[in-house]
């Protein structure tokens, strides 16, 4: 239950770029559209997810090194995707890191209260 809003903080920074991407980069529009970019980010959190869930052991939310996880993934989106894709796997890496950021900064403020 603690990561709960991390989870909503996410969903909704998720939702927010796929609206924004589709009204600025999508050259066609259509239902299609919007479905497959919601799809792509489902994709990218499932894998960003194991990747969180099978390293937390080893990286933990207790240090930065877990900001190092989206960038791995987006490396391997570099290696074959069309530009278009790259730029809206890149929002998605930066929303990863900045729900990251704040989980971490949340998590020493509470080390620091006890």
């Amino acid at each position: 239950m603690k990561s709960v809003p991390y989870i909503l903080l996410y969903i909704l920074l998720v939702a927010l770029w796929s609206i924004v991407f589709y009204h600025f980069f999508v050259p066609e529009k259509g239902g299609f559209a919007m479905l497959s970019l919601l799809g792509a980010a489902g994709f990218f959190s499932l894998i960003w997810g194991v990747l969180v869930s099978l390293t937390y052991k080893w990286i933990g939310w207790k240090g930065y090194g877990m900001l190092i996880l989206p960038v791995v993934i987006l490396i391997v989106f570099i290696l074959g995707v069309d530009p278009a894709t790259f730029k809206y796997a890149l929002g998605i890496t930066a929303v990863c890191e900045l729900v990251s950021l704040v989980r971490i900064f949340f998590y020493r403020r509470k080390l620091l209260r006890n």
